[in-house]
């Protein structure tokens, strides 16, 4: 924002040699001094950026660790359902052979 030689006299000066000054020199002083108040917010605003990434950062680590944890748990529940299959397949063919033996043994000895 460039400022005429009113509206800088209009602004409090920051030292008595400033008061010296010309209006060309007057002018670049206040153009420097807004650059100054320019660059101190970009450098706020990148403080607050970074605190803001540091808590994304964090947000992310729990994620992952509750992205493990959930992983151990369902290959804890699927291995448990996988035996629970194996053993109802067993328990269904151990059926099936029993069945088959009684009717093999009702067959063979019902036609004496």
């Amino acid at each position: 924002m460039t400022r005429t030689f009113r509206q800088a006299a209009a602004l409090p000066l920051p030292t008595l040699a400033m008061r010296e000054t010309t209006e060309p020199q007057l002018s670049k002083l206040y153009q420097i001094d807004d650059t100054v108040n320019v660059m101190r917010q970009n450098i706020q605003r990148t403080e607050e950026r970074g605190a803001h990434i540091d808590h994304i950062e964090d947000q992310t680590k729990g994620l992952s660790i509750s992205a493990d944890q959930f992983k151990r748990g369902t290959n804890r529940v699927r291995k448990n359902f996988m035996w629970k299959n194996i053993r109802m397949w067993i328990w269904i063919t151990l059926g099936v052979i029993v069945f088959i033996v009684v009717i093999a043994l009702a067959v063979h000895f019902g036609k004496k």
